[in-house]
């Protein structure tokens, strides 16, 4: 293999192997295939999305996130995630699929990070990443998530992998149920 030539080659080339680590750890913590073919492609900042799985199996990640390790190592988890969802499919997402597809992988993330960094022996300031997550723009999905998941009974690991692993029109009737109780709570605060 050829050495990267440049700092954008080099980049991509550590995020590919970063990726291609996490990848096979959330493999064997979730026990689904991944799709991911192995290419990342570095964006610009005026890319919008931190990171974005592609429909062709491909993951983009924003250059500036890579260089912010708390950044960069949940945002890899994260999409690395959409890489083993049995729902993800860029064709069949609409709007509020894709919302949903963001909240149970983005809580996911939260669940398995810990164990993917410490299997990779990554360490990250606790306080970036509480930053992080409390200013995920799917909490409000996450919370309603988690409130169907204690109406289950479920631990989140069990409830938020089952999700994960569910074909689109399985997860889609649970998603019902949550979609509504979302709708009356925003009621209910107007």
């Amino acid at each position: 293999m050829d050495e990267p030539s440049t700092s954008a080659d080099r980049l991509r080339a550590e995020a590919e192997a970063d990726l291609s680590r996490i990848i096979d750890g959330i493999v064997a913590l979730t026990g689904l295939p991944t799709r991911w073919r192995g290419i990342v492609v570095v964006r610009g900042p005026d890319f919008g999305p931190s990171g974005q799985k592609h429909g062709w199996c491909g993951i983009s990640l924003r250059e500036d996130v890579l260089a912010v390790p708390e950044s960069r190592w949940t945002t890899m988890i994260h999409e690395g995630l959409h890489s083993v969802s049995a729902a993800f499919s860029s064709n069949r997402l609409d709007l509020t699929n894709s919302r949903w597809e963001e909240a149970i992988v983005e809580q996911t993330q939260r669940l398995l990070r810990n164990d993917v960094l410490e299997a990779l022996q990554v360490e990250l300031d606790e306080a970036a990443l509480a930053a992080l997550d409390d200013s995920h723009r799917y909490n409000e999905y996450i919370r309603a998530l988690e409130v169907q998941r204690a109406g289950s009974g479920k631990g989140a690991r069990e409830f938020y992998l089952q999700l994960l692993g569910l074909p689109p029109y399985e997860r889609a009737r649970i998603l019902v149920t949550v979609t509504r109780a979302l709708a009356s709570r925003r009621e209910e605060d107007q």
